[in-house]
């Protein structure tokens, strides 16, 4: 089976997703790419030739005008990767992107694709 893989360079974000317990890496997709439906995805990053088992969103933003994709390495903690090159494959759409009525609501909605991401991983392994 094939999978969709983007690439690009980690930016500087906002923040928001670390202050809710799940820091990501902001990539700039490469002008160009093919872009799969905005969306929640549980995939795999590729870096410094190591690979992450990893959360993904892809979204057009707060204001629905820059299209945007987020990465979560699972189970990582203190990895910079300000500045560099990635590579992520999108395995599986887990769910859509929605809009939260709030942090908590955020926080507990991301809580929840961490555990549907972790299961993923588990289940495709036994397999």
């Amino acid at each position: 089976m094939r999978y969709l893989t983007l690439q690009g360079r980690v930016e500087k974000g906002e923040g928001m997703a670390t202050n809710l317990g799940c820091p990501t890496a902001n990539i700039a997709v490469e002008q160009g790419a093919i872009i799969p439906g905005l969306g929640i995805y549980v995939g795999e990053t590729e870096m410094d030739e190591k690979r992450y088992p990893s959360l993904i969103c892809i979204s057009d933003g707060r204001t629905g005008s820059n299209l945007k994709m987020e990465v979560h390495l699972l189970d990582q903690k203190g990895i910079d990767l300000s500045g560099k090159y990635l590579s992520v494959v999108l395995f599986e759409k887990i769910r859509e992107v929605i809009p939260f009525p709030g942090e908590q609501e955020m926080a507990e909605i991301i809580a929840g694709d961490l555990t549907k991401a972790k299961d993923w991983f588990v289940k495709s392994s036994q397999n």
